[in-house]
């Protein structure tokens, strides 16, 4: 990575991953604590934790990008 013209954007997104996995995480968990009481919230919940998903799942194709050397930057406009 010494070399890679994306090492700050890997550092950053590297960092995000992490703190995504987490939210996505408690996010499922508090959906699991509203089973029986609210089905609203129960769904949102759920709801909001695939989204965070989706969104993981997008930043790991970039992050893959990045690592590659391939991926775009913002400053090479």
């Amino acid at each position: 990575m010494r070399n890679n013209p994306c090492k700050t954007e890997l550092k950053v997104a590297r960092s995000q991953r992490n703190r995504l996995r987490t939210i996505e995480k408690k996010l499922t968990d508090m959906s699991s604590e509203w089973d029986g009481l609210s089905g609203w919230l129960e769904t949102e919940s759920d709801r909001l934790a695939r989204e965070v998903g989706q969104h993981l799942h997008a930043l790991e194709e970039q992050l893959q990008e990045w690592a590659d050397g391939s991926g775009y930057r913002e400053d090479d406009e």
